[in-house]
């Protein structure tokens, strides 16, 4: 594994990606001689996955608004804002 520590890595980001990606060898990040992230190359299963399936609600045109609000909502809670969008209530 190679080195690096969090300055160089942030000054140099696109040359150690590069070589992260043509090596194959994970870099190790540190700050104040601390290891902070490991880099490391993707698996090839991963490249060949659908890239939408990673994004949960995002990848549906759904607003994170929009989705805090389906999940939090109870029926009542839904039909109460439905009926106030309608001037119902």
């Amino acid at each position: 594994m190679k080195k690096t520590n969090v300055y160089l890595f942030r000054d140099n980001l696109a040359s150690y990606l590069e070589e992260v990606e043509k090596t194959q060898i994970p870099l190790v990040v540190y700050k104040f001689k601390k290891p902070i992230a490991v880099i490391i190359p993707p698996k090839k299963e991963f490249l060949n996955a659908n890239i939408d399936d990673y994004f949960g609600f995002m990848g549906k045109g759904e607003t994170g608004e929009k989705f805090v609000n389906r999940v939090r909502r109870n029926k009542n809670e839904k039909k109460y804002i439905t009926n106030l969008k309608k001037g119902k209530v």
